[in-house]
């Protein structure tokens, strides 16, 4: 985590973490030391994992949506005008935090998008909505949740950096243990795509892993796995929110390849990953 709150794994067992912390971990932003200590904290109180559960099925990275917005908002306008309001006698506790400084800019650079992102998180909603009407069967839903996901995605969203090949390991198997696969570098690898990251989310109680890519005009893409027993499927193609989806199914994995490019290149590019993670279960 970035801010200035003690790391998580010397904050007291008994207090329920807060949602930033539970956000921190959905996102994949907690070293290895505090997320073991909350996944430790999460066996033991079902209190917290609910309230996990919640939050990663209640709500979208909004934060890395927009980061390119907020970092063109007028902060140190904002900033000067926010300097000039006295301060009151007695501040409120939450306000002599540790990260009040820190927390304080980030909510001018929140306020100065709040009508964008208010319009947009109503478009959300109505893309949610309809898409759950149309599929009526898990299997696609899911699809359509990811879909909704990738859509907020911009190649500002994946950095510029491809990992090494040690750190792409270390990422891939912190879904390994989640799902139970043994992911590497070399079996997710496709021609012209470049690794960017990986992160842990959550469809209906199932973790879901997702795996994000650079395709060769630095467009995003990603692929995803779902731990979902059902029948097993080829793969199958289809159009959600402008991006072709290549999906296919195992007794006990769902799994997906979404990008930008075109039907054909995304088939030929799932094909190939199919094959290897297939060839590793057999």
């Amino acid at each position: 985590m970035t801010d200035k709150t003690p790391p998580y794994s010397e904050m007291p067992s008994s207090e329920m973490p807060s949602d930033a912390v539970l956000t921190a971990l959905i996102d994949g932003q907690l070293s290895p030391q505090e997320e073991a200590a909350l996944l430790h904290q999460m066996d033991e109180n079902p209190a917290i994992s609910e309230r996990v559960e919640f939050l990663s099925r209640a709500s979208l990275n909004f934060q890395a949506a927009f980061q390119p917005l907020l970092d063109e908002a007028p902060l140190q306008k904002l900033q000067a005008q926010l300097d000039a309001i006295p301060p009151r006698k007695a501040p409120p506790l939450w306000r002599k935090s540790a990260n009040w400084n820190e927390g304080r800019r980030g909510f001018i650079g929140l306020l100065a998008a709040s009508v964008v992102a208010g319009v947009f998180a109503d478009r959300v909603w109505l893309a949610a909505t309809a898409d759950e009407d149309h599929d009526a069967d898990d299997s696609a839903a899911w699809r359509g949740v990811v879909a909704q996901y990738m859509a907020l995605y911009t190649p500002d969203t994946l950095g510029s950096n491809q990992p090494g090949e040690d750190q792409q390991q270390a990422q891939l198997s912190a879904l390994n243990s989640q799902l139970g696969l043994d992911l590497t570098p070399q079996k997710i690898a496709m021609p012209n795509i470049e690794f960017r990251r990986t992160q842990i989310l959550a469809y209906d109680s199932k973790p879901l892993a997702q795996i994000l890519f650079a395709d060769p005009q630095g467009r995003p893409m990603a692929l995803c796995i779902l731990r979902n027993k059902t029948a097993p499927h080829g793969i199958a193609i289809e159009k959600r929110h402008s991006m072709n989806i290549a999906w296919w199914a195992t007794r006990d994995y769902q799994a997906l390849l979404i990008g930008h490019g075109t039907e054909r290149d995304i088939n030929t590019l799932a094909e190939g990953v199919r094959e290897r993670l297939l060839s590793e279960r057999a």
